[in-house]
């Protein structure tokens, strides 16, 4: 079936994935949750990331916020976490009919964006031409400008299956073309489908040895390829359905593999379906291996091709050792299979087999996508996942799971469980950063380092499920009295400006009630949560006056302040640190 063949399945998926959407937000409305759903999946944003995103006037009117005109720009995301930093843009266009998926997405939006850029990038845009929400986001990126130059992405994001009819798409991608550092994205509903199809799928890594230096590599802008001869036993343990056996480069006896069966998620993308005995193929290549020909394999097959997000190996050495990770076998499996089989028979025929490898890597989605269709794809994995085996993540899940919670070492583990039960990792890493760690601004802003390099240092040893728990029930109390105020809040209230400090701050208050914990020698465990929660009002108190004294600052450099830039620098930690120091001193007067 063609790409644009409308398919029930395909809308009915995305569908019933979209009204889970509006359960998990306690949302009312589908088109709202297709715009949750689509920053979920695009830039694995949390459910707070995703509101403080949003620019859509109608999401913001049903939020209660100030109305206004959102110039075709549906949500804006902002990721710090990068150098330099990335500018999202979200167009969104949903519909609930069947007989509508085929439409292209509507032209007139074309104008809608490209009069928005021209405005942002020309800075002549007033608060008056968009929503309070909108020019926010705005000033914050003119204040990025201050420092550096970033990259921006245009995503145009529809439940149809095609994008702006083929002149407008020109025209669209010409004028957006004249700016620096700007791409375009097209996510429509086969591009979602294969996203939601993959999203469970496994991550395999392994290192692999080279046979002395018999290896060429190459690179083609967003490909880089790499062929090697390997030991077929050295091939066979990487796909063994073992993470620390893959890894293994200087495995003993090789005989250990019997008893392991093989990793079948390795072979994902690969079109073919491993026949066994049953066809001629894979006859001859297990007949082949256990002969006297053996040796002479090499010269006999194909060899495999394997895709991977990375590889990597030094390059001074003598038979290398070549790091590979996420790979996917895409053409070879019946030869990896047959050899496997042929081994499990009699291992020591396969002592005299190589074979030659082709390893390729690409970060290119377009590409990959393309490949796909005819031998291989590959499937992203984030920082995240990459340390859902970890030992400290194994043991924090088993003994929350002694509490009756369920620790999601990697996203959507537990998605069947009850939400209020469910932990979310990545969370968990912002909270303990922020609260244990004394780093707000980059809890809130740096979440991807979380899982790279402050992994060490956020999840130690010493993170237990109570320490989880305190952190995790914390951030659940902020984050209510942050929705009631929100609904207290009015915009004709002349303190609005001020008070709205509150949709800005949950990390900073966080980090807060430890430090006051700390000053007040209260003990910090789970035990003590309640009266932990007591210096809530004090912590408020405390930020109220920090951006005072900002306020002070930057009014004496004529620099106009904003809420969302403070709290997502570290610049609030300067004035909070003079403030407690002081309120220390006190306490040790009494």
């Amino acid at each position: 079936m063609e790409q644009n063949q409308p398919s029930f399945q395909d809308f009915s998926l995305l569908k019933t994935l979209v009204k889970n959407a509006m359960g998990q937000y306690a949302l009312k409305e589908e088109s709202v949750a297709f715009c949750f759903l689509s920053l979920d999946l695009i830039l694995n944003l949390q459910e707070d990331e995703i509101d403080d995103s949003m620019t859509d006037n109608h999401y913001l009117k049903t939020k209660g916020k100030e109305s206004g005109h959102d110039r075709g720009i549906d949500a804006i995301f902002i990721d710090s976490s990068t150098t330099p930093s990335k500018i999202h843009f979200f167009s969104f266009k949903y519909t609930d009919y069947f007989d509508k998926i085929q439409n292209h997405f509507p032209s007139n939006e074309i104008d809608k964006i490209l009069s928005f850029l021209n405005s942002l990038m020309q800075k002549n845009l007033q608060k008056s031409d968009v929503n309070k929400t909108l020019f926010l986001k705005v000033d914050e990126i003119w204040s990025i400008w201050n420092t550096e130059n970033p990259n921006y992405v245009v995503h145009s994001c529809c439940n149809y299956y095609n994008a702006f009819e083929d002149a407008e798409k020109k025209r669209f991608e010409r004028e957006i073309n004249k700016y620096s550092n700007f791409n375009i994205e097209y996510h429509l509903l086969p591009s979602y489908i294969n996203s939601l199809i993959k999203m469970n799928k496994k991550d395999v890594n392994g290192r692999i040895k080279a046979i002395d230096k018999q290896l060429f590599e190459r690179t083609d802008g967003d490909i880089r390829a790499l062929i090697v001869n390997v030991d077929a036993r050295d091939l066979l343990r990487i796909i063994i359905n073992d993470d620390d056996l893959r890894n293994k480069i200087d495995l003993d006896d090789f005989n250990v593999m019997k008893d392991y069966l093989i990793e079948e998620a390795a072979f994902e993308d690969n079109v073919r379906v491993y026949l066994k005995n049953r066809t001629r193929i894979n006859k001859n290549i297990k007949d082949t291996a256990l002969s006297d020909k053996r040796n002479k394999f090499f010269y006999f097959n194909n060899g495999i091709t394997i895709v991977c997000k990375n590889f990597s190996y030094p390059t001074n050495q003598r038979a290398p050792i070549i790091e590979i990770e996420n790979f996917q076998i895409v053409n070879g499996s019946q030869t990896v299979h047959a050899l496997f089989d042929a081994f499990k028979e009699d291992p020591s025929k396969i002592d005299d087999i190589n074979i030659l490898c082709r390893i390729y890597q690409t970060n290119n989605v377009d590409l990959s996508t393309f490949i796909a269709e005819y031998t291989n794809s590959q499937n992203p994995v984030s920082s995240r996942d990459i340390r859902a085996n970890d030992y400290i993540q194994k043991k924090i899940e088993a003994e929350l799971k002694a509490k009756g919670f369920y620790y999601e070492r990697k996203k959507g583990q537990c998605k069947d469980r009850s939400r209020d039960k469910r932990i979310d990792a990545e969370k968990i890493g912002q909270l303990l950063m922020a609260f244990f760690n004394g780093l707000p601004g980059e809890a809130k802003d740096k979440k991807r380092r979380i899982f790279a390099d402050f992994y060490d240092s956020v999840f130690k040893d010493e993170i237990t499920a109570d320490k989880v728990l305190l952190v995790f029930h914390l951030f659940e109390k902020i984050e209510s009295s942050r929705k009631n105020r929100k609904s207290e809040l009015h915009e004709e209230h002349g303190d609005f400006e001020f008070k709205s400090y509150i949709f800005h701050a949950s990390y900073y208050i966080l980090y807060l009630l430890a430090e006051l914990a700390k000053a007040k020698s209260i003990e910090i465990n789970y035990d003590n949560i309640d009266l932990i929660w007591e210096l809530y009002s004090e912590g408020l108190d405390i930020i109220e006056r920090a951006i005072k004294e900002e306020q002070k600052s930057s009014k004496s450099q004529k620099e106009i302040y904003n809420h969302r830039i403070f709290f997502k620098s570290n610049t609030p930690k300067t004035h909070l640190a003079k403030i407690l120091n002081e309120k220390k001193g006190a306490l040790q007067k009494i």
